[in-house]
This record gives C-alpha cells, sequence and structure tokens, in this order.
C-alpha cells in the first residue's frame, strides 16, 4: 500500500503569489497526484501543527511543500526530528522565488518546477547545524540545499526583510531582485573575523562569505560548478576572504556563470563538518532561513532524508 499524499501549500510564498500560483497548476498536480490531500497553512506555527498531525495519524506520509525554499526547509526539519525520518518522503512544487531545492529543473508543470514523482525517490543527505542562540541555548537545525555566513548570509536576511524597492523587484523580477539585493549588501557588508575548523585544520581569518553546499545553486543563477551530489556524505565547502566590495562584487558576477577559481582569497574543499567560532554574533543561513550565533558546528548526516525524484 502506497503512502498516502499531502501537498502542503504555502499561499503567502513569492510576495504573496503563491496562491495564485497553486491555483493555476493545481488541477494538472491532482491528476498526477489524484489521491493526494491538499493541506494549507496560514503560518509557521499552523505548519507545525497540520504536519505534526500528519505524523501521528501515518506511520509513513509523502510530503509534497508547494512553496519556496524556505517550505522546503520547514517541512524537512519536522520530518528530521521523527524517530525514523526516512519513512516519510519529501517532495515539492516551486511556487517561491528561487526554488534552488529544485535545481537543475528537470520537470515542469505550467513552467512550475516539480519533484513529485512518487514512484522514484533517493535517500539524500542533509547538514546538521548545532549552534548557540542569543539566550545562550543549544539549539539544532537542519539544511538540505546548503548553509552560509557572510555576505551571503547577510543578504538571505536582507531579501526576507525586503523594503519599498525590493518588494517591488520581487514581484516584478525574481533576478533582479537577487542581483540588487546581493550588490546592496554588498556595498554595506564589513569583514567579520571569525574562527574555522574543517579537516583537521584550524585558522582565524577575516571572512567575506562561506557557503557550505548540498545542492550547489545559491540564489537565482548564483551557483557553484563544485561536484557535490545530494547523497555523496560530504559538503562542497567555498571560502571568500578579506575581499574589497569590488572584489566580492567580481566574486559575484564570475558566480553568475559558475566561476570559483580558487587563489590567496578564495578557498574550495570538501568536508564533513565545519565549526565555526565568532567573538560576536554573525547571521547565519540554512536554506535561505537565517538566525544570530557565535558558535555553529555543521556536520553531514548521510542519506538521512527520502526525497521524491522529478
Amino acid at each position: 500500500m502506497k503512502a498516502p499524499v499531502f501537498i502542503i501549500i504555502n499561499p503567502y510564498c513569492h510576495q504573496g503569489e503563491g496562491w495564485k500560483r497553486w491555483k493555476h497548476i493545481r488541477s494538472q498536480v491532482l491528476d498526477r497526484l489524484p489521491s493526494a490531500k491538499e493541506v494549507i497553512t496560514e503560518s509557521t506555527e499552523d505548519l507545525s501543527l497540520q504536519l505534526a498531525g500528519i505524523f501521528d495519524e501515518n506511520e509513513a506520509a509523502c510530503i509534497v511543500s508547494a512553496g519556496g525554499d524556505g517550505s522546503v526547509h520547514l517541512i524537512a526539519n519536522a520530518i528530521l526530528q521523527l524517530e525514523h525520518p526516512s519513512k516519510h518522503m519529501l517532495g515539492a512544487i516551486g511556487l517561491g522565488s528561487s526554488n534552488d531545492f529544485l535545481k537543475p529543473f528537470q520537470s515542469f508543470i505550467q513552467k512550475v518546477p516539480v519533484r513529485i514523482n512518487t514512484n522514484s525517490h533517493i535517500l539524500h543527505d542533509v547538514g546538521e547545524v548545532n549552534y548557540v542562540d542569543k539566550n545562550d541555548v543549544r539549539q539544532k537545525k537542519y539544511f538540505i540545499i546548503n548553509a552560509s555566513i557572510g555576505v551571503t548570509a547577510e543578504g538571505n536576511w536582507n531579501f526576507n526583510n525586503p523594503g519599498r524597492i525590493l518588494k517591488w523587484l520581487k514581484k516584478m523580477n525574481t533576478g533582479a531582485a537577487i542581483t540588487y539585493t546581493a550588490l546592496s549588501t554588498i556595498f554595506t557588508y564589513q569583514n567579520k573575523p571569525v574562527t574555522l575548523r574543517f579537516n583537521n585544520e584550524e585558522a582565524t581569518m577575516n571572512i567575506s562569505n562561506i557557503n557550505i553546499l548540498k545542492i550547489p545553486f545559491v540564489s537565482g543563477s548564483l551557483h557553484y560548478r563544485q561536484n557535490i551530489l545530494p547523497d555523496d556524505g560530504q559538503f562542497g565547502l567555498n571560502i571568500c576572504r578579506d575581499m574589497k566590495r569590488m572584489e566580492l562584487i567580481q566574486t559575484l558576477m564570475q558566480l553568475e556563470k559558475g566561476e570559483f577559481v580558487i587563489g590567496k582569497k578564495k578557498v574550495a574543499a570538501f568536508t564533513q563538518n565545519i565549526r565555526i567560532m565568532s567573538p560576536v554574533p554573525i547571521v547565519f543561513e540554512c536554506d535561505g532561513e537565517t538566525t544570530e550565533s557565535t558558535h555553529i558546528e555543521v556536520r553531514v548526516r548521510q542519506q538521512a532524508i527520502n526525497v521524491l525524484n522529478a
């Protein structure tokens, strides 16, 4: 007997366009998933309650996130907190702005990328993040796409808390909104003194940016050509240090083409864990969701969650 399918809809994603996008493709999605139950969520708290009910009532379930990367992140975290997370399957319908979880796009419904093939799935790695929050309490969360500190993390914070111009751009053109956010963040960013420990080495440096990848797509068209796979048990680690604003802008332009040339200020490596320590709270980001900490430990949990194929 197949696991029941639940489509968890975030109507407020993509600057409130999520519901309109869902209605446009709803009938075609349900043609592919005829027994699926639609679940509309009104808030993060509502999502948690809805998922708790699904997990209580079903030993195994297929949860399809109809929203953006933030929705995928929240659902993945809920699944990973269960005693046997791999019993459940995670799919996605990209109603959001960037939809990095679904890249490279392989299957579409009316130009909306989807991963809803319930007959095919893989066990996907995740990143486990242990950190101390602003109240000095230890916390744990997971990411399935990537994590960052530095200009990428602060850019995500700005993207999630837009001013008037960025709100307008996000509605009109996602790519332009991402570029605007990146440039405006670069012009105000200050390098952070951070101690890093990975691959049995430790170093203190002024960090401009760190990307910790499970999927090599960062935001919009920004991406790395690092040979990182969803189930290979390692992260792609990319570090920029001591960069001036024009060097960061040049790096941004190169990442539009997937170029990241290592050198004195750029490090690329593979690792299974990384520790980040800072004398002051710094913004760090997981799957586009941001928080602050002074002590962050990240490790791979290999093949921890079942993900649908396209």
